[in-house]
């Protein structure tokens, strides 16, 4: 099963962390390659630039839309492609989860640069990739205060060679929200001048979760026990916990709710005190298409809590780290969820994805 590490949306405790210091030759921003469009609809120039968005504190001014761009965590990545923006990206951070079947051409073309699918490469190698913008995910990709690997360039560092920094998460926003998602597209809407697209994007999934909200709407809810590893203790998320709002949008009650605790809401409770509730679904954190790592979660829960209903009913539904974040696939796990938590709400809708074991 996985763990937490503060400010990232999951890290495995049994990957090693590596080192992402080549010295390689630094070169200029400016010399983009001549494949690279100019920008986001092949046009020399555009009246739209400049433009400014606010990002993390910083205004950052783009004069032209980047075409190469470096992304972070898979969920930035995700939304980046979803936009249809693929042939921007010149690298990204390994992916930590199974690309979706629609994404799977962009994740295979745009080369994997870096030692983990936490960490980018470090500095000297992130300038050799000559990029215009970092898309990240959260700080610890371009040296914040959640810094997992020494040597990353920085917001300065990446100014200095021409290229800005957006944020998908901002280093004090806590709890992390689902409506950063959507003012991430926003955002990228405008950088690339496809603010009809990223709205529409922002659109579908916003009525996604509208049609669950409407279906569960007035029902009692249901409690839930979110499981992210460990055996005693157990890694869970409290009130200031990403998968707080994804539960409470679903129809339920996450039983650890009330609680706060830990950076971005994940924290430890021992056994005794999940003993104490009786939560109807387990929402289990494990790598998608990992039968072995559902199994291990669903069989450790069930065999620890065989007289919760949860485990008495059999009800689990999977999440993962990439859905455990703002990005593409949090509405997903709502469904999946809400249809578990309240099936006759969902009666007449037939399921679109298969998160429930």
């Amino acid at each position: 099963m996985t763990g937490r590490t503060a400010g990232l949306p999951g890290r495995r405790r049994t990957a090693p962390l590596m080192a992402a210091l080549f010295l390689v030759p630094v070169l200029t921003v400016g010399c983009a390659d001549s494949n690279t469009p100019s920008n986001a609809d092949g046009a020399a120039a555009s009246d739209h630039y400049p433009v400014t968005v606010e990002n993390c504190g910083r205004q950052v001014t783009f004069d032209k839309a980047p075409s190469r761009v470096y992304l972070g965590f898979q969920s930035a990545a995700e939304l980046f492609f979803a936009l249809g923006l693929g042939d921007r990206a010149i690298a990204q951070i390994k992916p930590m989860d199974p690309p979706l079947p629609a994404q799977k051409a962009d994740f295979d073309r745009v080369p994997d640069e870096s030692p983990d699918a936490y960490v980018p490469v470090g500095k000297e190698q992130m300038f050799a990739l000559r990029p215009d913008m970092l898309f990240a995910y959260v700080n610890s990709e371009y040296g914040g205060p959640d810094e997992l690997a020494q040597g990353l360039a920085t917001v300065e560092d990446l100014q200095g060679i021409g290229a800005q920094v957006y944020a998908l998460v901002c280093p004090d926003e806590n709890p992390v929200q689902t409506a950063f998602t959507y003012r991430a597209l926003t955002d990228l809407g405008k950088i690339f001048d496809i603010e009809d697209k990223a709205k529409a994007v922002v659109d579908d999934m916003k009525a996604r979760i509208a049609d669950v909200q409407r279906r569960v709407a007035g029902k009692e809810p249901v409690p839930v026990f979110y499981y992210y590893g460990g055996e005693g203790p157990i890694m869970t998320g409290s009130k200031d916990a990403f998968v707080n709002e994804v539960i409470t949008l679903a129809g339920g009650k996450n039983v650890f709710g009330d609680t706060g605790g830990g950076r971005r809401g994940f924290m430890d409770v021992s056994l005794e005190k999940v003993a104490a509730t009786d939560p109807a679904v387990f929402l289990v954190g494990a790598s998608p298409n990992d039968d072995t790592d559902v199994k291990a979660g669903t069989d450790y829960l069930y065999r620890t809590f065989p007289d919760m209903k949860a485990s008495k009913d059999r009800k689990v539904v999977l999440t993962y780290d990439t859905a455990n974040t703002p990005g593409w696939r949090f509405v997903d796990v709502i469904e999946d969820l809400a249809r578990t938590l309240h099936p006759d709400a969902f009666a007449d809708a037939p399921p679109t994805s298969s998160g429930t074991r």
